[in-house]
């Protein structure tokens, strides 16, 4: 592995090619253009926030949607979900969705293709919007007013209400969490404390990226096994680099997050897909991944 400086290094050299626009992408086809202003959520709330949607409404927005990004194509969600909004914004509106009949929730989050598993997603959505109606607790007041802390946000979302239920399901897990804080920040607009507690976010992307550059050696682990490995290896690394990104995330694993996504997408998994080394950006001569040729057959 990498001695903390060198995995510093990597940080910044990643942070800054997915920040300042200076991956390569030619290889793979991709349109040219800010990273960041391409990422699914940041797009969809910049069209938002063009057509004078408020911030609250948009930390609504995020918040929602978020609760259905799991295993699926991240791009056609959260465009489904601003046809969505602009066709029953009271669908948004924690007060509102009370008086829709989950029938109704249940059929235009599939037919918008929002929802997956229609049932227990119309479900969460209706307890989601039910405690934030509450006016209760850190989320609520975040929604609200804008403000909030990293930790006591985390906290809250595993909290659960008078019948023992979780009041926010699909939103408390250890990767969609910390990625939910991140988003309500950026590009949601609120002002957190404490935004530097907030991990990266490990998935089976990130964690891609991690070994292909030698940061950790999680091999023979399972996902859940290694994220506190990887999570430990990136907050040390990005203590002693400067990290760019949005104002409200900058220099924190927040900004780092999405950045390590983007890299292990477009990135790694290409490269593997293709069996040989497509270089995206600058982090990639330290790439360790190995490939064997393929045995001939006949």
């Amino acid at each position: 592995m990498p001695r903390p400086a060198d995995a510093s290094r990597l940080a910044e050299l990643i942070a800054s090619d997915f920040y300042d626009d200076r991956r390569d992408l030619s290889a793979r086809g991709n349109v040219t253009g800010s990273a960041w202003s391409r990422m699914p959520e940041v797009e969809c709330v910049r069209g938002l926030r063009a057509s004078g949607t408020s911030d609250r409404t948009v930390r609504l927005f995020l918040t929602f949607i978020a609760a259905m990004d799991r295993a699926r194509d991240a791009t056609r969600l959260w465009r489904a979900g601003v046809k969505l909004y602009e066709s029953h914004p009271d669908f948004f509106e924690p007060a509102d969705v009370s008086a829709i009949p989950v029938r109704k929730l249940r059929e235009l989050l599939s037919v918008y293709g929002v929802s997956q598993r229609h049932g227990p997603d119309a479900d969460a959505w209706n307890r989601i919007a039910s405690s934030l109606n509450s006016g209760q607790g850190p989320v609520s007041g975040v929604i609200d007013g804008g403000v909030g802390d990293a930790k006591e946000l985390l906290a809250d979302l595993k909290t659960r209400n008078e019948t023992g239920r979780t009041r926010f399901p699909m939103l408390r897990g250890p990767k969609i969490g910390p990625m939910w804080v991140r988003m309500v920040a950026s590009p949601g607009g609120a002002e957190i404390d404490r935004i530097d507690t907030i991990p990266v976010a490990v998935d089976v992307q990130l964690r891609r990226v991690t070994e292909n550059l030698g940061v950790t050696n999680t091999r023979g682990l399972s996902l859940r096994q290694s994220k506190p490995v990887i999570q430990s290896a990136w907050h040390e690394a990005v203590r002693a680099a400067e990290i760019g990104g949005p104002a409200r995330i900058a220099g924190t694993c927040a900004a780092l997050d999405p950045a390590l996504w983007f890299f292990g997408k477009h990135g790694c998994s290409h490269c593997e897909s293709v069996g040989r080394r497509v270089p995206i950006g600058r982090a990639c001569n330290q790439c360790q991944l190995e490939f064997h040729p393929r045995a001939r057959v006949g």
